[in-house]
């Protein structure tokens, strides 16, 4: 016990442990947060969708009970779209502005695009869900297109021409909410 000294040598990690423990670490989060990135920013184009879907519903069905007709193309608005006749039923950030090939321009207050054009018996809706500052602008990831008819609904027949942004947007809605993996890879190839 006197004089008897134990071999008190703590034990631990090498240097070259440490580091090659640190490369799989690295490794591994690299390949990881990229996907995991990318499906939390299609969560967020999903929610967004969905909200500036009903807000195209809502504004449309308001449209109809506080003019008292029975179909849009009765509305002030299918007369004439125009921040006079469209701040009554949709909530604007900004004003709005016609721009070619895609209707009339509405920023909503989450700073998501919404275009709206009439069509024979409804409308149209073009829709960049991050506005059309932020990427990456594609159909099927952040742009969708979406008619309602004469009574609001859902236009569910877009036929076999229909955009790449109509095709996403049903195969959106069919699935509940959540985007296909088809939709941003797919739909731009075409």
């Amino acid at each position: 016990m006197f004089g008897y000294r134990g071999y008190n040598k703590r034990r631990a990690f090498t240097l070259a442990e440490v580091l090659i423990t640190l490369g799989i670490i690295g490794t591994v989060a690299a390949m990881t947060i990229p996907t995991l990135m990318m499906n939390y920013q299609r969560n967020v184009w999903e929610a967004k969708l969905k909200k500036v879907y009903g807000i195209a519903t809502n504004g449309c069905e308001r449209m109809l009970v506080e003019e008292n007709v029975s179909s849009v193309n009765e509305t002030s608005v299918y007369e004439s779209i125009s921040d006079d006749t469209l701040k009554k039923y949709f909530k604007l950030m900004k004003e709005g502005k016609e721009v070619s090939g895609k209707g009339y321009s509405m920023q909503l207050p989450d700073s998501a695009v919404l275009y709206i054009s009439t069509t024979d018996d409804g409308f149209k809706f073009i829709t960049d869900v991050n506005g059309t500052e932020t990427r990456p602008n594609m159909a099927g990831k952040d742009l969708f297109e979406f008619s309602l008819d004469k009574d609001c609904s859902y236009v569910t027949d877009i036929g076999d021409s229909a955009t790449n942004e109509a095709k996403c947007f049903k195969a959106t809605a069919e699935n509940d909410w959540k985007i296909p993996n088809s939709c941003g890879s797919a739909a731009n190839g075409g």
